[in-house]
């Protein structure tokens, strides 16, 4: 009677107490829902407190470090975004008997300038209405509290390391479509190069990239930009080899041949005047230029490869990227 008085009088609305008062109190079995781990913080003692307010309630404070498994799927890495769900619940009193509401008093995460978990930014936002409550058939519905965590991937570390160099690889392997066909060792040096460079990076991000199901976002990404360029590859070996077919050709007579020579054709005859002096008679053909096909197949494919990865990054970035066009939006907004 007398500690009610004092309450009474006092001017605070909330007044600390001894802390031994809590053996004397009933303390409900909390339930903490996907707990891994649960570990007390001790200094030189337990770290906790009791208080009692102006209208009769206690509220009891503990501090702890709080482990629980949050399910995840990187499918969409690292264009992903996780949520997870913190819920604490009675473990036998279903709702009638005790229910849990979110208090302002404490709040369980404070959000400071550092305050980054991994690459994630973190959001807190409170439980929905379905995710306060839990049924569990013939044992009754037992009341939920809590907090959502909505974790969103930093993308910026991955755009700079994997997105923009594989992306601009891509974009170089087209000068391969300018390159005369004649010129083997520079066209196929470029593509060969390209090629091995992005099968490498291929192989870092598979070794860090988290596992999935199938294949993830960044994969898909970088599959794509190497059948790109191995479009391009094959596309200059199936030159070589008309180039090579074309260039054997058989003799229409005894006394006629058939070159290629300055990307003109030239029928070469000889005369029947004698072994000892040859006379040549080169004539310009009506049929088109030796070079003239090759070079537009270039041209087309000069053409049609980026406007192939204009759509893919359409496509692709629509896919996966709309989250991140909408938070742009907003912090433009």
């Amino acid at each position: 009677r007398r500690f009610l008085n004092e309450l009474n009088d006092s001017s605070d609305s909330m007044i600390p107490v001894n802390l031994e008062l809590v053996r004397e109190l009933w303390l409900p079995n909390i339930f903490i829902y996907n707990l891994k781990t649960f570990k007390v913080v001790e200094v030189l003692s337990k770290h906790a407190g009791l208080w009692i307010t102006r209208n009769k309630e206690i509220m009891y404070s503990q501090a702890t470090h709080i482990n629980f498994i949050c399910p995840m799927r990187f499918d969409a890495f690292p264009l992903d975004t996780q949520i997870c769900k913190f819920q604490v619940g009675s473990y036998s009193y279903e709702m009638s008997k005790m229910t849990f509401t979110q208090s302002n008093k404490v709040n369980g995460y404070v959000k400071t300038k550092n305050s980054v978990v991994l690459d994630y930014s973190v959001e807190i936002i409170p439980l929905e209405g379905d995710d306060r409550i839990l049924s569990y058939g013939e044992l009754g519905n037992f009341s939920v509290a809590g907090f959502e965590m909505v974790l969103q991937r930093h993308i910026s570390h991955y755009l700079i390391t994997y997105y923009l160099p594989s992306g601009l690889f891509v974009v170089v392997s087209w000068i391969s479509f300018v390159v005369p066909p004649e010129v083997i060792p520079g066209r196929m040096a470029l593509l060969v190069t390209i090629f091995l460079v992005l099968v490498n990076i291929f192989n870092t991000v598979t070794t860090n990239t988290p596992k999935a199901e199938g294949l993830t976002a960044i994969e898909m990404w970088m599959l794509s930009c190497i059948l790109f360029v191995f479009g391009a590859l094959i596309e200059y070996a199936i030159i070589l080899f008309r180039k090579q077919t074309k260039s054997v050709q058989p003799q229409r007579t005894n006394k006629i041949k058939l070159i290629c020579k300055d990307n003109f054709k030239y029928e070469v005859s000889t005369s029947d005047m004698g072994d000892s002096q040859e006379m040549l008679d080169l004539e310009e053909p009506r049929k088109p230029t030796c070079g003239e096909n090759y070079i537009k197949a270039d041209r087309f494919f000069l053409v049609a490869m980026p406007c192939l990865f204009l759509v893919f990054n359409v496509i692709y970035w629509l896919s996966f990227g709309s989250h991140l066009i909408l938070t742009l939006d907003e912090a433009g907004k």
